[in-house]
């Protein structure tokens, strides 16, 4: 009762959620395994909700993963407060691959079987679909009975025709029509060590104009719940050799700042500042036309990072006109030969003088981005990273600019050209973040590591194979500790999948998908 009372409160803080009556319409629960927090500011997620209830065979509710409510209720949905059992179809929606950890403990909290082979058609059909699932599903594969590789709007025509009578069918009989949409893969009909024989083809939607992403339900309680969050483009023109965009999720496609404009004018009235969406959307052909409308239109701006090179000061204009008091650049590496190894061409002056045109914009704060642990890199790269992040300071201070640092470890990528690179030893990059805080924090620059530990184990899983499979549903607790006896007890090595190099006459596990 306790919970209830939350999702009552939490839907009518809401505006733009939709509640039907569920006569008649086969019901969807849009499932993200992570908070309603994170989940809410992931535009996935309003696509799914906003394109399934504009039809009037769906209703789509959503259900997040919470802690507290699976140990009382189960997963509930937002709109009704059902359980998961109530829907005839789960649509999973999975960004990282830490969040693995929590779809198990959501299905079995529904009393649902955890793998696909227990399941029948009494029990809802389990579609999993996101970044990482087209990038490498082998890990998870089994607890779903279809996957989407790719961008949903390429592949859900076809899905929403075949589910509103197909989902009483027999339930293999059903697996084997869902086989037959492009895009879709179904685990259990896989025929070579849990792998299909021909390979499952991403799908994408060449004209994005034709299905514009926004955000379809506001509420204050997400990272941007002060913003429209809006999607102007999708891939990347650039091959960056880390980066999975450029492995799986080009072409490089933009909307029309025509489209753009109508469908900011059309939510002025739910929020006045707009963040721009999208993996470069700092690159988009027409981005200072783009932004001088959102300014004419009343908008205040909001964008999450810029290229170092070209780095344009019209647009710099135009982004301090709309109120943007901070950016992040990625510088990525301390030597240009180690930049140009992952396919960033540009050089120290480049960056520097990226920092000086920002400060003489009017931006306020500036974060740099850079990788630890890249192929190849060593201790003289990291010094070089801290002489270039303090000739950028120094040109930072000549502005007023606050300048601080953000690290990761480097985490090989499946469908990248650095795929089967080894990650580096965590000592190592344990070692050369404590070089960066050393050095830097002394002097005015704060440094942000992310954890290596949970590096590790994200390299793994993205690395993974079937064998993980039931490592993620045995884990007794999400914790390293949780992680680390679960793997013991299944006789794997988070070393094997992470910082191991894959040779090139291994067949990789996620060799079941076609980029």
């Amino acid at each position: 009762m306790v919970w209830n009372r939350v999702l009552k409160n939490r839907l009518e803080a809401e505006t733009g959620a939709v509640v039907k009556d569920w006569g008649g319409q086969l019901p969807v629960a849009i499932v993200f395994p992570n908070s309603y927090r994170i989940g809410m500011s992931n535009l996935g997620v309003h696509a799914l909700y906003k394109w399934l209830n504009a039809r009037e065979d769906f209703i789509a509710e959503r259900v997040f993963w919470d802690e507290t409510e699976l140990s009382t209720s189960g997963a509930l949905s937002v709109e009704s407060r059902r359980p998961l059992t109530d829907f005839s179809v789960l649509a999973f929606s999975v960004s990282w691959e830490l969040d693995y950890f929590h779809i198990p403990r959501i299905l079995r909290a529904a009393g649902l079987p955890v793998y696909s082979r227990d399941r029948d058609e009494s029990h809802p059909l389990i579609i999993g679909g996101g970044a990482t699932l087209t990038a490498n599903p082998a890990p998870v594969a089994a607890f779903f009975d279809a996957i989407c590789v790719g961008e949903a709007e390429a592949i859900l025509p076809a899905l929403a025709t075949l589910l509103p009578e197909g989902i009483n069918r027999p339930r293999q009989e059903l697996l084997g029509l869902l086989a037959t949409i492009p895009g879709i893969y179904v685990p259990q009909l896989a025929t070579r060590n849990s792998r299909p024989v021909t390979p499952v083809k991403r799908q994408f939607t060449a004209n994005l104009d034709d299905f514009p992403v926004g955000t379809a339900i506001f509420t204050d309680d997400t990272d941007f719940g002060n913003m429209y969050l809006l999607e102007v483009q999708r891939g990347c023109r650039y091959s960056c050799r880390f980066c999975l965009v450029a492995g799986a999720f080009c072409p490089f496609r933009w909307r029309s700042v025509e489209l753009l404009l109508k469908e900011a004018e059309a939510n002025l009235k739910y929020r006045d500042r707009i963040a721009l969406v999208g993996p470069v959307a700092g690159e988009h052909p027409q981005i200072v036309e783009l932004l001088r409308g959102l300014r004419e239109l009343g908008f205040g701006l909001s964008i999450g990072s810029m290229r170092v090179k070209p780095i344009s000061t019209d647009v710099l204009d135009e982004l301090v006109k709309g109120g943007v008091k901070s950016l992040t650049i990625a510088p990525e590496a301390g030597t240009p030969e180690l930049r140009r190894s992952i396919g960033k061409n540009f050089s120290d002056d480049d960056v520097v003088e990226a920092v000086s045109k920002i400060g003489a914009a009017g931006i306020r704060q500036l974060t740099l981005y850079a990788m630890i642990g890249l192929p190849a890199e060593t201790d003289e790269d990291v010094n070089a990273l801290i002489a270039l992040t303090l000739r950028c300071k120094s040109e930072a201070d000549k502005h007023r600019l606050l300048l601080s640092l953000n690290v990761s470890a480097f985490i090989p990528k499946p469908q990248t050209t650095f795929e089967r690179q080894p990650m580096a030893d965590t000592a190592i990059i344990v070692q050369r973040f404590d070089m960066l805080e050393r050095s830097l924090s002394p002097r005015g620059v704060k440094v942000k590591a992310d954890n290596a530990d949970w590096g590790r184990v994200q390299a793994a899983l993205s690395r993974g194979d079937e064998r993980l499979t039931p490592v993620i549903e045995k884990l007794d607790k999400i914790s390293l500790a949780g992680w680390r006896r679960s793997m013991k007890a299944a006789g794997l090595s988070t070393e094997d999948y992470a910082q191991r190099r894959f040779e090139t006459s291994e067949s990789m596990p996620w060799s079941m998908m076609q980029m």
